[in-house]
């Protein structure tokens, strides 16, 4: 009787001590201290580990890039519980961040079909390998439409658009968020379906309306959008500005375009790119010096920026500043003769300093570069050469 007593005393401590590595373990992984997470839950491994101790580990070798390790620790888990559907949907996960798409499918496609007899309202972990979403807590039905919207990204990725679009729509049966959105608009625009597209976007910033990604691909699809002023001084919305600038630009509205390039390079004063871009905004504000000292920053920023000197050239001939001009666009041509408009604007600045011979010779270059403006200028000036 007393043996009996002591190897359940023994079970009972054994079990508690288990416990208490695997809760230091979980403690120090959520506050990524991984080290001592992998110190404490290799105690347990070492000793009689439980499912519960391999996906710990897993997610812990997940957290340091090592998803070969993690992977064969999620198949222990599947070996002590075989129907563990969380093992399956983070298997999954590496396959399909490592472009296992075959077998991301299998693995999500498993979960999808298994689900129906895992308690709906359990609280599940997972571990994003992406590192957007890091760890996250999620119950059934959050991660079922997770696994729809994983495995329409992988049929996607595979060319089954058709089946890629049912699970997307799927997924929005159990969960809408930004992310679901934002991917099924990447579909729609694959699909040439623009209109819908553009709207899920919009309706991913109606959920988000700090989603990056969103505002950046809406911006892509969508020439006129412009960002809420809140958003503008964002840090994270920096690198979008350039692109917003140019959007603006083409929309014609260049007094949006200088601002959002004006904050680009407040974000970053070193981005020749941004000077390069605010000054032709500049240029068609009419503020011809401001945009010669930007064009002038821009190659003193980057040496290569070439296209700077045809640019001064075009401030200096909205100034009249035509001798001025001319040397630029000369200094330009002997780099690149193979612009047509910087050909045509040196004739119309030698056409303005009254040397006909040397415009109409640079006309001629411009019409032979396919420039149709030019033949009309050709007849105009130079027909009785």
């Amino acid at each position: 009787m007393k043996l009996v007593l002591t190897s359940a005393l023994f079970f009972i401590v054994g079990s508690l001590v288990a416990q208490d590595y695997y809760d230091k373990a979980r403690s120090y992984f959520n506050a990524d201290n991984l080290d001592s997470a992998r110190h404490y839950i290799n105690k347990n491994l070492n000793r009689k580990p439980n499912a519960e101790d391999y996906f710990l580990s897993a997610m812990i070798h997940e957290a340091e890039g090592k998803n070969i390790r993690a992977l064969a620790d999620y198949e222990a888990v599947i070996q002590k519980e075989p129907d563990n559907i969380e093992a399956y949907f983070q298997k999954g996960l590496i396959y399909y961040n490592t472009a296992s798409i075959d077998q991301a499918i299998k693995d999500f496609s498993y979960v999808i079909e298994n689900q129906r007899g895992s308690e709906t309202k359990a609280i599940y972990y997972g571990y994003d390998p992406s590192g957007e979403k890091g760890t996250f807590l999620t119950t059934l039905q959050s991660m079922i439409g997770r696994v729809y919207q994983y495995r329409g990204l992988c049929y996607q990725q595979n060319g089954n658009w058709d089946q890629a679009l049912a699970d997307f729509s799927e997924a929005f049966e159990y969960e809408a968020n930004a992310d679901l959105y934002i991917n099924r608009s990447q579909l729609y625009a694959k699909m040439g379906r623009e209109s819908a597209a553009t709207a899920d976007l919009k309706s991913a910033i109606q959920l988000d309306s700090t989603n990056y990604r969103a505002w950046y691909n809406l911006a892509i699809m969508d020439e006129s959008v412009q960002l809420p002023p809140e958003l503008i001084a964002d840090e994270e919305f920096a690198p979008m500005l350039n692109l917003v600038g140019a959007n603006a630009y083409e929309s014609g509205d260049y007094s949006a375009a200088a601002m959002y390039h004006s904050k680009a390079i407040e974000a970053n004063p070193e981005d020749d790119l941004a000077y390069v871009s605010r000054g032709k905004a500049l240029l068609r504000t009419g503020a011809f010096g401001q945009a010669r000292r930007d064009f002038i920053k821009a190659m003193q920023l980057e040496p290569s920026r070439t296209e700077a000197f045809y640019l001064i050239g075009n401030s200096l001939f909205h100034e009249k500043k035509f001798k001025d001009a001319v040397g630029f666009y000369e200094q330009y041509l002997s780099i690149d003769a193979q612009y047509e408009n910087v050909w045509f604007n040196a004739a119309m600045a030698y056409l303005s300093l009254k040397e006909k011979d040397k415009a109409c010779k640079y006309l001629q270059n411009a019409q032979r570069l396919g420039m149709q403006k030019a033949i009309e200028m050709l007849d105009k000036h130079c027909s009785s050469q």
